[in-house]
């Protein structure tokens, strides 16, 4: 697995002269174009934070998130022809993909302190728990990434579907706002997003501060990414001896 992980990075970034840099650069100008469109309509937020480390602690784990759903999708057509000639767990190649997106989520993570460091935003002593939320992370976009690959061999419309679904999905996560600018009876629906307890607790652990529904956020989220976990390895083992039939 880690070996098809390293591959895939090296081959993603083998003539690139900006290399890793291409990870920190993709969230980087997303703040800075979120960050022009909170400047025109005038909106400060609640939570006291300058407004772009407030949305890169939400767009870092969220661009690794894309990029593993977007890999893992097309990762069973990637090695088509390995599936067909050898015999191994086709498992590995889902779980590779993600492995190989946590590179640059690991590069990307530079971006916070960076701008901690710029704008003076103290660390905080729940920064601690960050490894707890990473972990949670790369579980949630194994779950979903098991699901896609195998779906997409049967059913190519997912990966034509999954960008749309992904920018939909962007616009209910609160990257761009707050979570206390939901209305207060949508809150607890709001959880069954699975990113909204992923993310919100990205930012406690940074910042020190959190929603009230925090924990109630990230109990739902993680039955939802344990439930997509298993019933995802479940299935996925159940039919791999058929894959290669469907690809």
């Amino acid at each position: 697995m880690l070996l098809l992980a390293r591959r895939d990075v090296h081959l993603r970034y083998q003539h690139s002269v900006a290399g890793f840099g291409w990870a920190l650069l993709q969230p980087l100008l997303t703040v800075l174009v979120l960050s022009g469109f909170q400047i025109v309509i005038g909106h400060r937020l609640d939570a006291g934070l300058p407004y772009p480390v407030y949305a890169a602690s939400a767009l870092v784990p969220w661009t690794f998130f894309v990029h593993s759903l977007n890999q893992t999708s097309l990762c069973l057509l990637k090695y088509a022809p390995v599936l067909t000639k050898v015999n191994f767990p086709r498992l590995v190649l889902p779980l590779s993909a993600v492995a190989g997106a946590s590179a640059d989520f690991a590069a990307a993570l530079i971006l916070l302190p960076i701008l901690m460091l710029y704008y003076r935003v103290p660390p905080h002593w729940t920064l601690l728990a960050l490894p707890l939320f990473a972990v949670h992370l790369i579980a949630l976009a194994a779950a979903m990434g098991i699901w896609l690959g195998f779906l997409n061999a049967r059913f190519r419309d997912i990966a034509n579907a999954l960008p749309f679904f992904t920018q939909l999905w962007f616009f209910i996560s609160p990257i761009a706002y707050t979570s206390e600018m939901l209305p207060v009876k949508w809150r607890f629906a709001a959880g069954f997003n699975p990113m909204q307890g992923v993310l919100e607790g990205f930012r406690w652990s940074l910042f020190g501060t959190a929603s009230p529904m925090l924990s109630t956020w990230l109990a739902i989220s993680w039955l939802v990414t344990l439930g997509l976990l298993v019933t995802g390895v479940l299935i996925f083992l159940s039919r791999e001896e058929t894959l290669t039939d469907v690809i």
